[in-house]
């Protein structure tokens, strides 16, 4: 068994603590990981990519190649763009629809194109996957630094690799319990939007 995921963002948006939370359950279930992220120049607001590689066996490298990934997370939709060459042509994509130009983007170094030229790009990829504004889910549950653990509960529903409590459970651990309430509704949120 071998399963490649790929999350991208830009910092501040909790991706990493996305990616852990999936690495450390998967540990938990047996299996050899390797999670690293690979940033742009600005913690906050400049690129974020993490890779998450799980095997039964051996694992060789900690980057997933390209070409290779099985799910795409793109919590930010220029960056998901920027990374869906990375998914293998049987992948699957959980796009947030919501931007977030990074700092070259808001320098006018790098040009942000608008939603629609950025969703039909990524359409004409000919990848199955799904479209959906965590971001929006996450204001109308009170918070948008919940989009994160949407996006989160939403990967669940789209991977059988680690069982859903699992995920939810390792993620809890993981954060303070002041939170918690918070976020299991932000999980089953992310669930739901795909079930829809």
């Amino acid at each position: 068994m071998k399963f490649d995921l790929v999350i991208a963002g830009v910092g501040g948006q909790g991706n990493i603590l996305a990616s852990q939370a999936i690495a450390k359950c998967a540990m938990d279930a047996g299996y050899n990981v390797v999670n690293t992220e690979t940033k742009g120049a600005a913690q906050r607001g400049g690129s974020v990519l993490s890779h998450v590689r799980i095997a039964d066996g051996e694992i060789f490298s900690p980057l997933v190649p390209q070409g290779q990934a099985d799910i795409l997370l793109g919590f930010e939709p220029l960056e998901a763009l920027r990374y869906i060459n990375m998914l293998n042509k049987h992948g699957k994509y959980i796009i947030n629809t919501a931007p977030v130009p990074t700092i070259l983007a808001n320098l006018k170094v790098d040009e942000y194109p608008s939603q629609e030229q950025m969703l039909t790009a990524i359409q004409e990829k000919g990848l199955s996957g799904y479209f959906l504004n965590a971001t929006q889910s996450a204001k109308d549950l009170g918070n948008v630094l919940l989009t994160n653990v949407i996006m989160l509960g939403a990967f669940t529903s789209i991977s059988d690799i680690l069982s859903a409590d699992a995920v939810l459970n390792k993620l809890l651990s993981m954060v303070n319990e002041k939170f918690h309430e918070a976020d299991v509704q932000a999980f089953q949120t992310g669930r739901n939007l795909i079930k829809a």
